[in-house]
C-alpha cells in the first residue's frame, strides 16, 4: 500500500484521535478533529465513533490484526454507554458544553447502529446485536408516514422534532442513509419488517432528486450539499445491492454523472452549490471516490476511473505531510474561500480521514475490488 494509506492509518490509530487507554472512562471514543494550531482535539463524537467501529472492522478484514477487534469492541461499548446514559445518541461530549447532551440525532443513531452491527459480525458477541436492535427500535420512532426522518429527539420531552435552525436539524436527503442498519438487520434476522422500513426510507429519494441528477439538501430548496447528497447515494446503493431495484440504480448513476460534470481541472469539486458557502472538503470527495469505484465494479467497466483519478489527486493535496507525528497523515477538512483566495482550514478531520482510508484502499486495489464483497463494508 502507498505511503498515503499507511500514514492516514497511522494517524487514526496513533495520533490520539481514538482514546486507546483502557483505564480512561471514554475508552474507545473518537474525537471530532485535531486543531493543528493548538494541537488540541475537538469534542468526543458518537457518530464518528460509529464510523470508526466500521473502519476497524474493515481494517481487520484486510489484516486480521487483533488490535482492531479490541478497538472495535471498545468503541462499540462506549456507544452503548452513551445510549444508556442519555437515552439516545447525543451529538457529543465536550467540557462546558451541555447543549450537545440535550438532543439525540436520528442520523447519528443510524451510523452508530451500523458500527454495532459490523462489530457483531466481527465478534459474534450478541450484546452488540441486542443493542443494535434497541437503537433501530428507537430510530423507528423518527420515521414519518411519508418515509422521511425526523432529525432529532428532544430528550427532555422524549419527542422527535425538526427545526429550521440549522441544516442538520431539518429532514433532508442525508437521512436516506439511515436505511442501512435496517437492511443489515434484515440480512441478519431475515425479518422482512426491517427491509420494509428501509425501502420506505429510501423511496423518499424522489422528494430530493432534481432533474439534472443532483440531490437538494432539503425538499423544495435549491441548495445542494455534496456531503449529504453522498449520504443519500450510499443508502440507495446499499439497498440496491439487496433489492436490485433498477430505479435506485438509475437514480445513483444520474447523480454520479452530475458529480462528474462538476469536477474541476484540478480534481476538486465543491461542497456547496447554490449557496453563499464556498468550500472544497475532503469528506465528500472520499465519498464520491468510493461510490464511483463501486459503480464501476458493479457494471464491470471503468466508466468513472478518469473522474476517480482526478478526485484522488485533489484528495491527496489535503493530506498532512508534517514532521509532527500527531499531525502527519491526517486529512485537513477543506479548502475554503476567503475574500481574496482559497485557504486550507487547519483542522485535521476525523470522518474525512476515516472515509479517505477506505477510498485509498479501494483506489489502490481497483483491479481487485468486487462489488458484492465490498458494498457491505461501505460506511
Amino acid at each position: 500500500m502507498s505511503t498515503s494509506y499507511e500514514n492516514v492509518k497511522n494517524w487514526i490509530l496513533n495520533s490520539g484521535l481514538v482514546i486507546s487507554h483502557p483505564n480512561n472512562e471514554n475508552y474507545g471514543a473518537v474525537h471530532s478533529f485535531l486543531d493543528k494550531k493548538n494541537e488540541k482535539f475537538g469534542f468526543l463524537y458518537p457518530e464518528i465513533t460509529g464510523y470508526a467501529v466500521s473502519t476497524f472492522c474493515f481494517l481487520h478484514q484486510l489484516e486480521k490484526n487483533d488490535q482492531y477487534i479490541k478497538l472495535a469492541k471498545a468503541s462499540s461499548n462506549w456507544i452503548i454507554g452513551i445510549f444508556e446514559k442519555f437515552g439516545g445518541i447525543i451529538h457529543g461530549l465536550e467540557d462546558g458544553n451541555n447543549s450537545r447532551k440535550q438532543l439525540a440525532y436520528s442520523f447519528d443513531t443510524a451510523i452508530c447502529t451500523k458500527g454495532l452491527l459490523d462489530c457483531f459480525k466481527l465478534t459474534k458477541d450478541e450484546r452488540f446485536l441486542d443493542y443494535a436492535k434497541k437503537l433501530v427500535e428507537w430510530l423507528k420512532g423518527a420515521i414519518t408516514i411519508q418515509g422521511t426522518i425526523l432529525p432529532y429527539m428532544e430528550l427532555k420531552s422524549n419527542e422527535f422534532r425538526e427545526s429550521d435552525e440549522v441544516w442538520y436539524k431539518k429532514s433532508g436527503c442525508l437521512h436516506i442513509k439511515t436505511s442501512i442498519p435496517f437492511i443489515q438487520l434484515h440480512q441478519i434476522t431475515k425479518d422482512k419488517s426491517y427491509l420494509d422500513s428501509a425501502i420506505k426510507i429510501c423511496n423518499t429519494y424522489s422528494r430530493f432528486q432534481n432533474q439534472d441528477g443532483s440531490f437538494s439538501l432539503h425538499e423544495n430548496v435549491k441548495t445542494i450539499n455534496l456531503h449529504t447528497m453522498s449520504y443519500a447515494l450510499e443508502g440507495l446503493l446499499y439497498i440496491f445491492s439487496v433489492t436490485k431495484n433498477e430505479e435506485y440504480l438509475q437514480s445513483i448513476e444520474k447523480a454520479l454523472d452530475w458529480c462528474a460534470n462538476q469536477i474541476g481541472d484540478d480534481g476538486s469539486i465543491g461542497l456547496w452549490f447554490n449557496s453563499k458557502y464556498k468550500s472544497k472538503a475532503v469528506y465528500p470527495i472520499a465519498q464520491i471516490i468510493r461510490l464511483m469505484i463501486l459503480l464501476d465494479k458493479f457494471h464491470n467497466n471503468d466508466k468513472y476511473i478518469k473522474n476517480v483519478l482526478k478526485l484522488h489527486s485533489f484528495m491527496i493535496s489535503l493530506q498532512a505531510n508534517d514532521s509532527n507525528q500527531k499531525v502527519n497523515g491526517g486529512f485537513y477538512e477543506e479548502f475554503y474561500k476567503s475574500m481574496f483566495s482559497w485557504k486550507k482550514r487547519e483542522k485535521l478531520n476525523s470522518w474525512g480521514s476515516l472515509f479517505a482510508i477506505q477510498a485509498l484502499y479501494w483506489f489502490e486495489n481497483y483491479g481487485k475490488i468486487n462489488f458484492d464483497e465490498s458494498i457491505s463494508n461501505l460506511y
